[in-house]
């Protein structure tokens, strides 16, 4: 499978919350990094702390949470996705709209890396 197939594949399990087809497309090892001001967010190695931080915690703070994807740029083993994240909080129920870059270093069909750049300033306003 192609780098931008295997990216693309991603986004469509996260939405289903395939946790079998998730753990087939990221690398065991694979180094995750997340924005230190999104919610949650911080470097994680491996899967098994992928999966928990993002579907536990993603889904536990936002109801209707959407990683909505608008462009998909690849180059060799690097595939950049532009689009944002919506959802409502769950506490104070406010909306929020967030753009964001996602960067995956994929390597014999799995994801072996992954930087987030986002603005977490809409993310922090829903939440207060």
């Amino acid at each position: 499978m192609q780098p931008e197939a295997v990216v693309r594949e991603l986004y469509t399990a996260f939405r289903a919350k395939d946790k079998a087809r998730l753990r087939e497309l990221i690398a065991k090892d694979v180094e995750w990094n997340q924005c230190e001001g999104f919610p949650g967010g911080r470097s994680r190695r491996g899967v098994d702390d992928v999966l928990a931080g993002i579907l536990g915690t993603n889904h536990s703070l936002w109801s209707e949470f959407r990683a909505e994807t608008t462009e998909f740029l690849a180059a060799d083993s690097t595939v950049v996705v532009l689009g944002a994240y919506s959802g409502r909080h769950a506490t104070t129920g406010k909306s929020m709209r967030a753009v964001f870059t996602h960067v995956y270093r994929v390597h014999g069909g799995c994801i072996t890396r992954f930087d987030q750049v986002t603005d977490t300033a809409p993310m922090v306003a829903a939440m207060s």
